[in-house]
């Protein structure tokens, strides 16, 4: 087990069941999104294996080693991957380049389908619980968030109600509505700030996994999705630092 939080980064996710053809497919989820980083490895829908990087060591250096001791773990070798799935943002740009990378690298070696996934869409996944109105948050630095807003169908599968976005801290709160629940990592030292009457989520399932962006990326394989394999690029929704003090400096 490498350092991180405690177990592995599994959840108790609920599966749609899956059409026979999807049975045998092996699939690779990666999530280094965050500090936190996890891979997950599946054979159809069922979760074979997991684990967090070691968060001592750059994640450039530990997740092919990482990779290989879980593919070892089931059996398989690296080119049997039939689909590679990745959290393709917010998150962390660096780590987001990283995984993105990591999952172009070895679809392409493998000759796999790439997919990418919302981080936010993922950690709603993780929600097992019947909330109706989800908002997912995630740090964006300058007391702002990255914010998406859920709503729970009659499945039990929480749908966008619009694009992920960057809002004011403050005028987040102030927005949340009594009987509204929230979760996400954007809560850390900030969730005494919640309103009144708005339900916070356990903390164990505010950070994104790589079993959850593999659940999200399943499902999406399902229903017909793939990205194009040259084109997938990591979705930061925002500049960074250095390429606003350009155009700063421009204008």
């Amino acid at each position: 087990m490498s350092p991180g939080p405690t177990g592995k980064p599994s959840d108790l996710i609920h599966a749609p069941e899956t059409p026979s053809g999807m049975q045998t497919v092996k699939t690779l989820a990666i999530d280094t999104s965050t500090r936190q980083s996890s891979l997950a490895l599946f054979q159809g829908d069922q979760l074979l294996a997991t684990d967090w990087l070691d968060t001592t060591v750059p994640t450039t250096q530990v997740i092919t080693p990482t990779l290989k001791r879980l593919v070892d773990e089931v059996g398989w070798k690296p080119a049997e991957l039939q689909l590679v799935v990745v959290a393709q943002g917010p998150g962390s740009f660096t780590g987001l380049r990283i995984g993105v990378m990591t999952a172009k690298t070895i679809a392409y070696v493998a000759g796999a389908t790439t997919l990418g996934v919302n981080t936010l869409q993922a950690i709603a996944t993780r929600c097992n619980e019947p909330v109706s109105s989800l908002h997912v948050i995630m740090d964006a630095q300058r007391n702002q968030f990255f914010h998406s807003h859920f709503e729970r169908n009659e499945y039990g599968k929480y749908i966008p109600q619009a694009e992920t976005r960057i809002v004011d801290q403050e005028a987040f709160y102030a927005s949340l509505i009594a009987g509204e629940s929230v979760t996400g990592p954007g809560l850390h030292n900030k969730h005494a700030m919640v309103p009144e009457g708005v339900r916070v989520l356990d903390e164990n399932y505010w950070a994104s996994t790589a079993e959850a962006v593999g659940r999200v990326g399943i499902a999406d394989f399902l229903a017909g999705k793939s990205d194009d394999f040259w084109s997938l690029n990591p979705k930061y929704y925002r500049k960074s630092a250095a390429e606003e003090k350009l155009e700063a400096d421009a204008s």
